[in-house]
């Protein structure tokens, strides 16, 4: 084997490393997918409503969500588990979504939902607050479990390192 083979076959090596290391954070990713699009709904419907509460509440955690969504994506080039931003937005939005969740039966509620004008509304944002509650918890273990070495990435990553293709 030439050393340009060589030097090819590491290239496609350290590739694949790069790959199964930056799947790890998968999950999370669609799961920041899936609240930054509730987040925005939320903050337009609240800009609709003319509702400087719930705009400003959506709006922060859009913004926040960004931020970790932006250390997720630089996942691919830095080979850390440190996931700082999205477990405090994670955690973040678990408080939150359990305050809204008791707040959708609440009078403040409308405050926070403006649009929630009947109860079947309310068992709409209950039930999708409760999903943001379970995803959130889910999200924080997955995250503890990378920055521990617990996942099954973990393992693959290293037993691909060792026995280099």
């Amino acid at each position: 084997m030439t050393k340009r083979d060589q030097s090819l076959e590491q290239k496609k090596h350290d590739m694949s490393v790069r790959s199964i290391n930056f799947s790890r954070y998968l999950m999370i990713r669609y799961f920041s997918a899936a609240f930054l699009f509730t987040n925005l709904f939320w903050l337009v419907f609240a800009i609709c409503y003319h509702n400087i509460v719930a705009s400003i509440i959506s709006g922060l955690l859009f913004v926040l969500l960004l931020i970790a969504s932006v250390e997720q994506v630089s996942k691919w080039n830095v080979r850390n588990t440190d996931l700082k931003f999205t477990k405090l937005y994670y955690q973040l939005q678990l408080v939150a979504n359990v305050i809204f969740a008791i707040s959708c039966y609440l009078p403040f509620g409308k405050i926070l939902f403006p649009f929630m004008a009947t109860n079947d509304v309310a068992n709409v944002i209950f039930t999708i607050l409760i999903i943001g509650i379970l995803g959130s918890i889910l999200i924080l273990r997955r995250i503890s479990n990378i920055q521990n070495g617990r996942d099954k990435y973990a393992r693959a990553i290293k037993t691909f390192e060792s026995n280099r293709q």
